[in-house]
This record gives structure tokens, sequence and C-alpha cells, in this order.
């Protein structure tokens, strides 16, 4: 018998098109997603925003436009109770930390979940979409385990053939010293999206060790390739393979916390890694 590794939940039918609502509240019928800009009156979230993974200086910058790529396929994920960040995979898709769609072992799936891609505290370009089923690796659902602690959520519209969506990828080579770029939205900076860049500090074979900046709200953060031409100084390592050639905004790995524990999780902040297995349970879920 083969057995299923990963949970699923289907949340009821809601109306199909881009809505636009207040984060944290429940959204609101509006225009299709060929419409104009959207805005939302406040950026007010359900979270007590702290810092939680800053090494000074911090260094993230701002994104001042959020409608170019990959800005535009950067999500702000709310639901009851708070928030975190996710990124399309598919027209129809974005990806995010397990722990963003269901609480862990003995948990719960989060609710009212709503996507807002390229959000720019209080200005939803794309306008917003309710989630209409959620995924997570069942090691996560029933055992909490970080290294799996990645997810998706569906969405009742394809807003991301509006926002284009981030390619995926994995190895199991080392990372170690792979130039990275991460960006999300930071809950104490009133639902903005910036950005940083920083290089892969150490890894295990489902974890990845970095000094991106990170605060409340940027859990589900893609780790992307940054291009080679860019700031960093050596190609990047990791390739979706069997792609000899990788595209520069190839995420693999997920931001899900900042340091903790011993070893190297005591001085950095912590991705999950996406293996092989996480890359085929979020390209089923696509």
């Amino acid at each position: 018998m083969v057995r299923r590794r990963w949970t699923a939940v289907a949340f009821a039918a809601a109306v199909v098109g881009a809505m636009v609502a207040v984060p944290g509240s429940s959204p609101a019928v509006a225009a299709p997603a060929s419409s104009p800009v959207h805005t939302a009156a406040t950026a007010a979230t359900a979270v007590d925003a702290k810092v939680d993974g800053v090494f000074q200086p911090d260094e993230r910058t701002p994104v001042t436009d959020t409608t170019s790529f990959p800005a535009s396929a950067t999500v702000l994920l709310t639901f009851t109770g708070g928030q975190c960040t996710g990124f399309m995979i598919s027209e129809r898709t974005v990806a995010t930390a397990g722990h963003c769609v269901h609480t862990g072992a003995g948990g719960q799936w989060r609710t009212n979940l709503v996507a807002y891609p390229g959000y720019d505290g209080g200005r939803a370009p794309y306008g917003s979409c309710r989630a209409r089923a959620a995924f997570a690796s069942s090691a996560w659902t029933r055992g909490s385990d970080p290294g799996q602690d990645y997810g998706a959520i569906q969405l009742d519209c394809t807003i991301g053939n509006a926002t284009g969506w981030y390619p995926i990828g994995w190895t199991n080579e080392s990372v170690t010293g792979a130039c990275t770029v991460s960006q999300g939205y930071l809950a104490d900076r009133q639902s903005t999206q910036w950005r940083s860049q920083d290089y892969i500090r150490a890894e295990t074979a489902t974890t990845l060790y970095h000094q991106h900046d990170t605060s409340t709200g940027q859990d589900g953060s893609p780790l992307y390739l940054t291009d080679p031409d860019d700031w960093c100084p050596t190609r990047p390592k990791p390739i979706p393979p069997p792609d000899p050639d990788p595209n520069p905004w190839t995420v693999f790995g997920i931001h899900t916390s900042g340091p903790s524990g011993g070893g190297p999780g005591a001085v950095n902040n912590i991705a999950t890694r996406i293996t092989q297995l996480g890359y085929r349970d979020l390209m089923s879920w696509r």
C-alpha cells in the first residue's frame, strides 16, 4: 500500500476572481483581476510585531516597485491571528512555510487564509484571493518536523498569470557559500515588502542556515539564487535538475524561523531546504 506523505484541507467555495480586503479581516468581493490598482484601508495585522532574526546592521532594503517580478510574485499571507509571507509557484498556488498553513503536531489548519501578491503597505495592486485548499507535509502536521516545514495554498483565482511565479529547485550537492536573495513582508513595518542579500552559512540535508535579516511576518519567504552577474562573486551552486543553466530566481529554501537550538541554528536564521521530496510535493500541489 502506498502511503500519502502529505495532508490537505479544502475550504468552502468562495467567489472566484481577485478580491481585496484589509489584511487580517475577512475579504470583501471586489473587481476582477484585470481591474486597475486596488487599495486597502490599512495594513493592520492581528500579530504583535517583534524582531526575531536581525543581524546588525539591518541590511534589508525596501522594495519600491512591487509590480515588477519577482516582487509581484512575493505574497503577503494573512490568516486568523497573524500573517506570513509566501511566493507564487504557479498561476494559482502559493508556497510558504508549513506552519503558516498548519500549526503542527496536535494542532490545526489556519483559517481565513488570504493572499495579497505584491502588497505594498496599504496598496494591493493585484487585489487578493482566498485559499480554496491548503497542503502540508504529514511529517509537519503529525510530527512538527522542522526539516519538512513547508506547505502550499491553492487559491480560488489564477492571479499568477498577472504576477508571474518563481521556479523551484533542489540539489543534493553542498550549497554552503551560495549567494542568495530573500524578500518578504515585515509586520513591524506596516506589511511592506523588503529585500536582503546574504549567503548560505551552513547546511544539513533538510535545513539551510542564513543571515538574511528577518522579523515577524517573514516566515515563508523564499531564498532564491542571485544572478551570478550581480553582486555575488561565485556562481550559485544549486540547480533544478536536469537544467544546466539555472534561472536566477530559483527558490531552494523557505525561511521558517529566527535563531534557535544549538549548533549553527543558535547563531543563524533557519530555512527549510527544498529536497527532492519537497520538490515533488510542491510540484504536485501546483
